[in-house]
């Protein structure tokens, strides 16, 4: 719980929205996985698109899910620009399917998941935080990282809804569930952000059932709505920072943009990093036969390389590289043309005899 006068505060957040097997789900899931992925290691080469829903016993038995229905992802320190700094730690209420059933395992309270995704008094012992999907079964390769205590006290909720179109999936049954979830957190007496997931492929009808959920009178304005995408990596951090504010009792909250003015923000960014990049790889990779591997270990500690690979990951970074080197082959074969161009009068000269 975050307390006045500490330099950095302590936020303990659950994710929840819509889950369950795929007749509830649908044919995807909302990416509340893809959320806390990005928001807990949002650099390119740590965020992955595929995460676990479906399970073997095994899995479901290991220290990574522990027999639970929740996700524990980990710490991770923000910061605002007021000076404060928040260190998060995050958990993701789910329901994990047995992939011999095809059913919801079965493992602890089993309450439906819209009561029990509310549960503000969290315990596990011996559980590890989860990195990604091929973790499970060979979990000493990773980082292992338990589970303070076993247990954890929920300070507030983000609450993700869906904007993308789901074969399967009603945007009816997302709206009555994740309602029945804010219901049931109204009663924990604990905070709530919204935030909307997939928007870089949203529907606009879908976006307009968000906002009006949230602005139901029961709610009293107080579930302030975030527009995100986690694959454009847009909008991740603003509505778990808001939720800290609004825990925080911080007067002065955070703007929230829409998801179009974030989304060019964040284009912006990209931009701007994409040219210092360039502007370092003409400086310094000048020769067409430049091999990737010796690039790659001469700039890795500037900035500018730094910087691009946290954004674009080493695989963008190694495409725009092939680029650049495509482009001075280009321009090497341009010039040998050019200056076979300008020997040429003086070849045909000395081939072909001046008639008179």
């Amino acid at each position: 719980m975050a307390r006045k006068g500490e330099s950095i505060r302590t936020i303990n957040v659950a994710v929840v929205g819509l889950s369950g097997v795929e007749k509830d789900k649908g044919h995807a899931g909302i990416g509340k996985s893809c959320l806390c992925n990005r928001f807990i290691r949002p650099h390119a080469e740590d965020y992955n698109i595929d995460h676990i829903s479906v399970l073997s016993q095994t899995d479901f038995s290991g220290r990574v899910v522990n027999n639970d229905h929740f996700l524990y992802w980990g710490e991770v320190l923000k910061s605002i620009d007021d000076g404060i700094d928040y260190q998060f730690s995050l958990i993701e209420q789910t329901e994990f399917i047995d992939d011999a059933s095809f059913q919801p395992f079965k493992g602890g309270k089993m309450e439906p998941y819209v009561k029990r995704c509310t549960a503000t008094k969290i315990s596990s012992a011996e559980k590890l935080m989860y990195i990604c999907k091929n973790q499970l079964g060979i979990e000493k390769e990773y980082e292992q990282k338990v589970l303070p205590d076993g247990r954890l006290s929920i300070d507030g909720f983000v609450c993700v809804f869906d904007v993308s179109v789901v074969p399967s999936r009603s945007i009816e049954k997302q709206v009555d569930f994740c309602a029945a979830i804010l219901n049931n957190i109204l009663k924990t007496k604990k905070p709530v952000v919204m935030v909307t997931t997939k928007n870089d492929e949203s529907n606009d009808s879908f976006v307009r059932e968000a906002h009006k959920l949230v602005q139901r009178s029961e709610y009293k304005g107080n579930i302030p709505l975030v527009e995100s995408s986690s694959h454009e990596n847009v909008n991740i951090d603003l509505g778990f920072l808001l939720l800290a504010q609004i825990i925080d009792k911080t007067k002065l909250r955070l703007k929230i943009p829409s998801y179009s003015e974030a989304a060019l923000a964040r284009k912006e960014i990209m931009d701007a990093a994409s040219d210092a990049f360039m502007r370092l790889i003409r400086i310094h990779v000048t020769d067409c036969h430049a091999l990737w591997s010796q690039t790659q270990k001469k700039l890795n500690s500037h900035k500018e390389w730094i910087h691009f690979v946290q954004l674009f990951g080493l695989d963008g970074t190694q495409r725009l590289f092939k680029r650049h080197i495509k482009k001075l082959k280009d321009e090497q074969m341009a010039k040998q043309v050019a200056r076979y161009m300008e020997m040429l009068p003086d070849v045909l000269h000395d081939l072909i005899p001046v008639l008179l």
